[in-house]
């Protein structure tokens, strides 16, 4: 799994092959069967364990910020970079390979998507005066900012991380101000 992880990120799934997998795992070819059918599956498997990941640091991170918006919001995003930067090949894999092979993962990719989108709605619903927009919108709007923040990441690792971490953050602050101003957020 770490080699298919690593090649898929630095190379793109379009170039890897058992063979390179294997060879990167310095493994035979058998023991790559004994666990995938092929790299479409080490794909899927890959984009899972890769997103599972980082949605355990980010919730772990925001644990003891679940009170307070703000520092929820930067603590999230925070995280969220850190991840891509610390871990170049699985962010690459899971915000561009992901992207531009959709049709291999499928299901998988969208509910690695809808994990992000609830996780978001969860994160906001205790905030919100009264009943909010309702679930429908909430939903919409967490798309919106895990769009944003996806092609945030995309772009960042196109251009080798050049752009401070503390310029994105901010960035999406300010998005998430103005989402939260909208619903009437008022603690920001």
């Amino acid at each position: 799994m770490a080699a298919g992880i690593k090649l898929i990120g630095r190379d793109g799934f379009a170039a890897i092959s058992i063979e390179a997998v294997c060879n990167e795992a310095g493994l035979t070819k058998r023991y790559f069967y004994e666990s995938f059918s092929s790299t479409d599956e080490l794909l899927i498997e890959a984009y899972r364990e890769v997103v599972s990941e980082l949605m355990t640091s980010i919730q772990k991170a925001t644990m003891p910020h679940l009170n307070n918006a703000k520092t929820l919001v930067h603590t999230g995003l925070a995280q969220t970079f850190k991840f891509v930067a610390d871990n170049p090949d699985k962010a690459r894999l899971m915000m561009i390979e992901a992207m531009s092979v959709r049709s291999h993962l499928g299901r998988v990719y969208g509910q690695g998507y809808g994990q992000f989108v609830q996780l978001l709605v969860a994160f906001t619903k205790p905030f919100l005066p009264g009943d909010g927009p309702g679930d429908i919108i909430l939903s919409v709007m967490a798309k919106a900012s895990v769009g944003s923040l996806i092609h945030l990441c995309q772009g960042w690792i196109a251009t080798d991380f050049k752009q401070p971490i503390g310029e994105l953050i901010e960035g999406m602050e300010r998005i998430f101000s103005g989402m939260a101003k909208e619903l009437g957020i008022s603690i920001w």
